[in-house]
């Protein structure tokens, strides 16, 4: 396999693997990509979008506040990309940059379809332009006047063109390059061919920021549970002499209640958490009438565990209640009674600060007889509380090419990386090939169209062999006697040499140190060597 098929070998693997890399990058859903074009219309997201703007959108793992998205508005039956400005309940809140309003729809994660990659401005505008019938057979005749003209222009010209001589007909691709011009072309193909690749992959990386947020559902949770006790006499109500969680409180035999709420934050990464919970009673008839009685004093507590306790004086509840009637007129004889914990939280979990509040409460009733739970006596539910909470991670985004994955981060280093390579490789690559190419190009350009590249010495023998030190001598006797220049390579060099009438003049070029001495050891046995010749008159022919 010769350098030059290795080149294209090469060049072709890194241009299919820059072609696949578009590909992912840029195929829409349409041909089995993800990438969407969006023409923008409206004035909504002015200044930083403009109608008429095309906008290019991909989807993302994640996205947060700040972000421009598109959705779907099923009421509009349209697509809007606008930008989030809020998130709660697992629903992100939108508006328009331009716009004094939020967006009515909101949005959840799944029906967002992707983020704003990049805009072309009026791109969209172009497109729509060129869709419109008349404009579209325009540019098909456009492009078919100029296909068809400039071809029969070539054909007129080439046509008209005379005919040259043997030496003008002479094919200038077949002209022989030095021995390094094979590995100067592979360099300077893979360096372009790798500029493209990582140019593409930097453009991808860069486009991604370097991490993500992620909402997590229920990263954390408060729990509580309500518990009450109280000793009282034995007797056929209360046996064992005790009322405890979950029995009715009868009014006359129960004086006072005691209370506890027990607050535990489940958080396994929860750090520096502290807080203060307590315990209210709020009492109220369902007609607006409410009365709050403070149960204890709150208590303070560091970690993730604190306790409230308090009691509550059931006598007084009866009075509250007579005094209510007495001024009112009520008749109403069932008042609920809820049990009101009140737990302030501050800490972090995670990376992430917290600042909460967890506020549950036991229902309960109370009537002319007793206080008992507002459910079944087998409903348990009701003495304890859970609120899970939502939290966001931040974690490294990644590039995905192919089955290959990479973190952002380092997508962005081997793009640098693959970058500089490839800048180095195209550099040494055009530098070897100007060096290998620069005399040969300064001679081939020199004598033109009489020059004809041969596969070796021709089969000449004579013995008037004239070596020439420059090739504008050699230039100046092919033009004197109208001949050809034959042109072949001498090992790392090449020759070029003038046939007339049996006198050959001869110039060597780049022939390396050995040749070189040749042409210093054939001046020194005065083998006759022109630096410019002095030429026979032109002859006449025909």
């Amino acid at each position: 396999m010769t350098l030059r098929t290795a080149a294209r070998i090469a060049g072709f693997v890194v241009i299919f693997a820059a072609l696949a890399v578009a590909w992912a990058a840029l195929a829409p859903p349409q041909l089995g990509g993800s990438t969407r074009y969006v023409m923008l219309d409206g004035t909504s997201m002015e200044p930083s979008l403009h109608a008429g703007d095309l906008a290019v959108v991909r989807p993302r793992d994640s996205v947060e506040q700040g972000d421009v998205v598109l959705y779907h508005h099923a009421g509009l039956g349209v697509h809007v990309l606008h930008r989030i400005v809020a998130f709660g309940d697992g629903k992100y809140v939108l508006k328009g940059d331009n716009n004094d309003f939020l967006d009515d729809v909101q949005p959840t994660a799944d029906e967002i379809t992707g983020g704003l990659w990049f805009s072309v401005p009026r791109a969209g505008s172009a497109i729509v332009w060129a869709r419109e019938p008349l404009h579209a057979a325009l540019m098909v005749f456009t492009l078919a006047f100029l296909a068809l003209g400039g071809g029969a222009a070539v054909s007129r010209v080439r046509r008209q063109t005379p005919t040259r001589s043997i030496a003008a007909a002479a094919p200038r691709e077949h002209r022989p390059t030095s021995g390094w011009s094979g590995v100067a072309y592979v360099l300077l193909g893979v360096g372009l061919a790798g500029l493209a690749f990582f140019g593409l992959f930097a453009a991808l990386s860069y486009s991604r920021p370097s991490t993500r947020v992620e909402t997590v559902p229920d990263a954390y949770a408060h729990v509580g549970s309500f518990s009450y006790r109280s000793s009282v006499p034995v007797s056929d109500v209360y046996p064992d002499g005790l009322v405890d969680t979950g029995d009715s409180v009868f009014l006359q035999l129960v004086p006072a209640l005691d209370l506890a709420f027990d607050y535990r934050l489940e958080a396994p990464n929860a750090h520096d958490v502290r807080g203060v919970v307590g315990l209210t009673a709020v009492l109220s008839d369902g007609a607006g009438w409410t009365r709050r009685i403070p149960v204890g004093e709150a208590a303070t507590f560091d970690g993730t565990t604190g306790r409230a306790e308090g009691s509550l004086d059931i006598a007084a509840l009866g009075g509250i209640v007579d005094e209510l009637r007495a001024l009112t007129g009520s008749a109403t004889t069932t008042f609920s009674l809820a049990i009101v914990a009140d737990v302030k939280l501050g800490g972090r979990v995670g990376d992430e600060p917290v600042t909460r509040s967890f506020s549950p409460q036991l229902p309960l009733l109370l009537d002319t007889v007793s206080v008992h739970p507002n459910a079944s006596s087998e409903d348990a539910t009701i003495f304890s509380a859970r609120q899970a909470e939502t939290t966001t991670v931040r974690s490294p985004s990644s590039v995905s090419i192919g089955v290959a994955q990479l973190s952002v981060g380092d997508a962005r280093h081997v793009a640098l990386i693959g970058l500089a390579l490839a800048v180095l490789l195209s550099a040494v690559g055009g530098m070897a090939l100007l060096l290998s190419r620069s005399n040969e190009a300064r001679v081939s350009s020199l004598f033109g169209d009489r020059l004809i590249a041969i596969a070796g010495p021709p089969a000449i023998e004579s013995d008037r062999v004239t070596e020439l030190v420059d090739a504008e001598s050699l230039r100046q006797i092919a033009e004197q006697y109208n001949r050809v220049i034959l042109h072949w390579r001498e090992g790392r060099g090449h020759v070029y040499q003038v046939d007339e009438g049996g006198s050959l003049y001869r110039y060597r070029s780049g022939l390396g140190l050995e040749s070189e001495r040749s042409a210093e050891r054939m001046v020194e046995e005065d083998t006759l060597v022109h630096s410019s010749p002095t030429l026979p008159p032109r002859a006449a022919t025909g």
